[in-house]
């Protein structure tokens, strides 16, 4: 096979690099230990090809743009590593990736990517901190650089794992689509696509193999220790493992990333467990430890809203529901989780079986969309969606009069031309 396929310039990409490495020692001071930093040549091709990885990123269209979101999750990131990590030069940068799977992970020059499927299952910002924490280890450790030598004392055996893996998650994708797995598939490709799909190998590494049982744990434990050092509560940290326990690890889910893997996450509830019994019994017992703060309800608000809509989509209900409700817990006046509430009725009323229950759920549909438009009576997509439902329900006046609305408020619409069609079907 040509060298052109994205697997293979993995596999030379990784022997290249790794005959280069030769015989370079795997320890290798943290970042900020009180030393100058300063990148290695091994290291600086890292931070080269992290950079081009990231660029490819960008253009995937999955990045989640909220400036004042990247701002908070940067503000948790800088009370975490402390002062000595921005004064070794390295700037660290957060990034929120629209999935709706249970994923963090790092790259090599400290940005930092996490799901809006990791933000939107957790409920504070103490367990926020444990996952950020655990990130970051790998950054101020330098896990990919350890750990790319490490594998070149083993003869290579990562490349081969990367290479076995990125081929048996794609093919496992797509055996779920020819099995009618639709959503299951739908759910793995998302991250397939932008990571494996375009051969980004630091990228897969960070988000889906993980560094192996040694790192992973010193992971854990150093950034279970920065998460106190920082002042949060360290009950939160086993807490918010057996959360993504609870909802990760099922089969039909494919949440097969690194904190939705069960194995993984026993080990953490376990380790973490053991360390708060121990080590951390009296900042366990502490009652001015950080827990939450009113920032995260705002900054996390909209995530848990779009990651909703993402579940919806994926046929996630009872995810969906629990999220939105979560988000009309804080504003009960929000016209967008209504909106997406109304999505969510509408698609189970398409599955729905009996009759009756079809009808009892295109009337929430209907009410939810009735509800958005009533709250902000110049948001257009209410307008649309109930003018596709009546129409639907043969009820041709309020059909054209919603789709006549949709028109007015967004005369410019991409659909617009096929919504002036439907009116010519109503005024027949």
């Amino acid at each position: 096979m040509s060298l052109r396929h994205p697997f293979l310039r993995c596999v030379a990409w990784s022997l290249v690099t790794a005959l280069l490495a030769g015989c370079a020692s795997t320890k290798v001071p943290p970042i900020g230990a009180g030393r100058p930093f300063q990148l290695e040549a091994d290291e600086r091709r890292i931070w080269t090809d992290a950079e081009k990885e990231e660029a490819k990123l960008e253009k995937s269209g999955k990045v989640y743009d909220d400036p004042l979101l990247e701002e908070y999750l940067g503000r948790i990131g800088d009370r975490l590593v402390g002062s000595e990590v921005k004064e070794a030069g390295v700037g660290l940068r957060f990034t929120v990736f629209r999935d709706p799977s249970l994923n963090a992970f790092a790259m090599p020059n400290g940005r930092v990517y996490v799901h809006t499927g990791l933000l939107a299952r957790i409920e504070n910002e103490a367990q926020l901190a444990t996952v950020l924490g655990h990130e970051l280890t790998h950054v101020t450790n330098r896990d990919a650089l350890r750990f790319q030598r490490d594998a070149t004392n083993k003869k290579i055996a990562y490349t081969v794992a990367a290479i076995a893996l990125s081929i048996g998650v794609a093919v496992a994708a797509g055996k779920q689509a020819e099995h009618g797995n639709v959503v299951g598939a739908a759910v793995l490709s998302q991250t397939a696509n932008a990571i494996l799909g375009l051969g980004l190998q630091l990228a897969a590494l960070a988000a889906i193999n993980g560094y192996g049982r040694d790192i992973e744990r010193q992971a854990d434990e150093e950034g279970l220790a920065r998460m106190v050092k920082a002042g949060y509560d360290p009950t939160q940290a086993p807490r918010v493992y057996q959360l993504l326990k609870k909802d990760g690890g099922d089969p039909g889910r494919l949440e097969n990333f690194f904190f939705g893997d069960h194995p993984r996450l026993d080990e953490r509830i376990e380790t973490t467990g053991a360390l708060l019994a121990s080590r951390y019994a009296a900042q366990a017992q502490a009652p001015d430890r950080i827990v939450d703060t009113p920032e995260f309800n705002l900054r996390i608000r909209t995530v848990v809203r779009e990651n909703a809509a993402l579940d919806i989509r994926a046929g996630r209900f009872n995810l969906a529901k629990a999220q939105l409700d979560r988000v009309l817990a804080i504003i009960p006046r929000d016209p967008v989780a209504h909106l997406y509430y109304g999505d969510l009725y509408r698609i189970q009323s398409q599955r729905a079986r009996a009759l009756a229950d079809k009808e009892s759920l295109v009337r929430r549909a209907i009410d939810e969309y009735t509800e958005a438009a009533r709250l902000d009576p110049a948001y257009p997509d209410p307008f649309r969606q109930l003018g596709f439902l009546y129409y639907q329900q043969e009820e041709r006046d309020r059909a054209r009069e919603a789709f006549q609305t949709y028109l007015r408020l967004k005369p410019d619409a991409p659909d617009a031309r096929r919504i002036k069609e439907y009116l010519l079907e109503l005024d027949r």
